[in-house]
């Protein structure tokens, strides 16, 4: 898969996974915008997106390595939780490469906490980073691919799905980019734009503490980019959750299981309650496209009890 003739964002550009995404994109043609918010931004950010970095910047580093390799790329040095310095970033861009086709959301913040001990600043500025960062870039992008009738958005997802012990305000934040990927799928289909999230694991600064020595040197990057670059081609698909680490890829969905059917009159709490074994462990699992089509999967299945005709 190539990318060439094709321009990518990447936030969060400057280390880690986000510097990883980059290089693999530039080593398949793409011109790469690096974005992060480092401590060398200046102020008048604005103004001059395009920020002089010191020599032992990350975004710096990075922008190296892919001239290196033969590799076009610009750097900004931005917050992505304000909306008018990502507004001034993609009118440079296209100002100067005229299109935008891939943007990985990859920007965000973590900082376990016990819930008790969890201040409002701190849960603010995690959904600030997390939620409104991806909000604002995507929103940024958005009319420019639809014009171009073609887009590719990936959202980073992390841990999200499962939960994990003192991450109340990381896992809220990044499942609710798992809803945003949800219903911004179905907007983007008639445009040609692709929308989906990858929850990845691999070693970087922020999870080797978290993986003990034996294991480490398994989770590797080379799966969770594979799988990156999957997503931002012309052949992915759309509405996905791709989990991606240590050499495994899963495709991750909320999903119904069976329904308990009840009468209305007879529906009680106590009868939930005595029910409930069968009603968690009830077989088999549905995957809705929708909301909208699971309505309509309740609406069918009480119907066809009531032998009410739908048209």
């Amino acid at each position: 898969m190539r990318f060439e003739g094709q321009v990518a964002i990447v936030t969060g550009a400057a280390s880690g996974l986000g510097r990883a995404y980059s290089i693999a994109l530039a080593e398949r043609g793409a011109r790469v915008i690096l974005v992060d918010n480092e401590s060398a931004q200046t102020e008048g950010v604005s103004d001059k997106p395009v920020i002089n970095m010191a020599p032992e910047s990350g975004l710096t580093s990075c922008c190296e390595a892919i001239k290196a390799i033969g590799g076009e790329c610009q750097s900004y040095s931005i917050d992505v939780t304000c909306s008018d310095d990502i507004g001034a970033m993609v009118d440079s861009v296209i100002a100067s490469w005229g299109r935008v086709d891939i943007l990985i959301n990859n920007a965000g913040v973590h900082h376990p906490c016990a819930f008790e001990h969890m201040s409002v600043a701190s849960w603010k500025h995690q959904l600030d980073v997390d939620l409104n960062g991806t909000f604002y870039m995507t929103k940024a992008v958005w009319p420019h691919m639809t014009r171009q009738g073609y887009g590719r958005i990936v959202m980073s997802g992390a841990s999200s799905i499962y939960g994990d012990m003192h991450e109340t305000s990381f896992s809220a934040s990044k499942m609710a980019v798992i809803g945003l990927v949800n219903s911004l799928h179905l907007e983007g289909q008639e445009y040609g734009i692709a929308v989906n999230s990858i929850i990845p694991h691999a070693v970087t600064a922020m999870t080797a503490a978290h993986l003990a020595p034996a294991v480490r040197p398994l989770f590797s990057k080379t799966t969770v980019t594979a799988t990156m670059l999957y997503l931002c081609s012309s052949k992915c698909p759309s509405g996905q959750h791709l989990l991606a680490a240590a050499g495994g890829i899963s495709h991750a969905a909320m999903v119904e299981f069976s329904p308990g059917r009840f009468n209305a009159e007879e529906c009680t709490p106590e009868v939930i309650c005595d029910r409930w074994s069968d009603i968690y462990k009830a077989k088999p699992v549905t995957a809705h496209k929708s909301g909208e089509a699971q309505v309509l999967a309740w609406a069918k299945a009480q119907a066809d009890k009531r032998h009410i005709p739908l048209e």
